[in-house]
């Protein structure tokens, strides 16, 4: 468990002495600061419209329909300022967007950087964070697009016998191919998510290409995928003990909140009834952005770590000496 061990505690030293990084973790977190799990949460949901649910529910707004179109042509004839001032809104916002995107990837790629920097005693701060992080834009955008992709074909995929179920297939047979389909391939989704964590990592610290880390770190994860695996178990459990932390003190600040809450509204004051409750959201929000910002310092810092040591040479699997002492035994 040493390796583990020494790699949480140094990971945990990153996160809390450079709080600088927890700028960049409040946009990493944008991709998810546990994609394995996620993977996981989003199989066992057993919905057919986990998969591209934003396009689906997008599609049921008619936005793509007919009557859309008949409405455009017919504002740009009767109102073209109104058209041209609402394109304008659509256009900052897709702007906006797209900084946003820009900004999270150079955020997990600055704290790969920085994480490793630190790791081996070197200088960081923030400008260098962001240098890194437009330098390596897009092999990791890349990485990033090309794990979304695979993974939704995969889920795609796994879904196809929910498919069948609507269209009045023999539910134990659909029943079936789900279970096997979820066996197959969400395994295949979590090895990917780890071989796109390595090849990230070759790109921002070893330099590699987009191809060239992806066969790098597919080979890294081959031969050491049970360290990965064991990994993920332990941040697991991490990341579901935050995130019930994080619940319990919001739990917690509730009470006082309510209670003034409940004073003001007793006495008839609207304003500072109101005043309560934008400053509770505000505490809220900012509890669950900063617990999320530093989880996911915390977590790249720990997959950085595993990284530098595994390219080292790597450790030994701790199920592996479990099994090795029983047998000496």
């Amino acid at each position: 468990m040493s390796l583990y061990r020494n790699i949480l505690k140094q990971s945990w030293q990153i996160a809390w002495h450079n709080k600088y990084l927890w700028f960049f973790g409040i946009f990493a977190a944008l991709l998810g600061n546990g994609g394995e799990y996620e993977i996981i949460v989003r199989g066992l949901g057993g919905d057919g419209q986990s998969v591209f649910p934003s396009w689906q529910k997008l599609a049921e707004t008619g936005v793509f329909s007919r009557q859309t179109l008949h409405n455009i042509t017919t504002m740009m004839s009767n109102d073209a300022l109104s058209l041209l001032l609402t394109l304008a809104v659509l256009l900052v916002i897709l702007v906006l967007l797209i900084f946003l995107v820009w900004l999270t990837v150079v955020s997990q790629a600055a704290l790969v950087n920085n994480t490793a920097g630190i790791i081996k005693q070197k200088n960081t701060n923030l400008r260098q964070g962001i240098a890194s992080g437009i330098n390596n834009f897009w092999p990791v955008f890349g990485l990033n697009i090309l794990s979304k992709i695979i993974i939704g074909l995969i889920f795609a995929v796994i879904s196809l016998p929910l498919v069948l179920t609507v269209l009045k297939t023999n539910a134990a047979v659909s029943s079936s191919l789900y279970i096997v389909g979820f066996i197959i391939f969400v395994p295949l989704a979590i090895a990917l998510s780890f071989i796109i964590k390595y090849a990230i990592a070759y790109v921002v610290i070893r330099g590699s290409g987009l191809v060239d880390s992806l066969k790098q770190g597919w080979q890294l994860f081959m031969d050491n995928w049970l360290i990965s695996f064991e990994m993920a178990l332990i941040l697991f459990f991490i990341n579901f003990a935050v995130g019930l932390i994080i619940v319990l003190c919001i739990l917690t600040l509730a009470v006082p909140f309510l209670f003034l809450g409940f004073i003001f509204y007793y006495l008839a004051s609207l304003a500072g009834f109101w005043l309560i409750a934008i400053v509770a959201l505000l505490s809220f929000l900012l509890l669950i952005v900063l617990g999320g910002a530093m989880l996911a310092v915390f977590q790249i810092s720990s997959w950085t770590g595993l990284f530098l040591e595994l390219i080292k040479g790597g450790g030994t699997p701790k199920i592996m000496r479990v099994l090795d002492n029983i047998v000496r035994k």
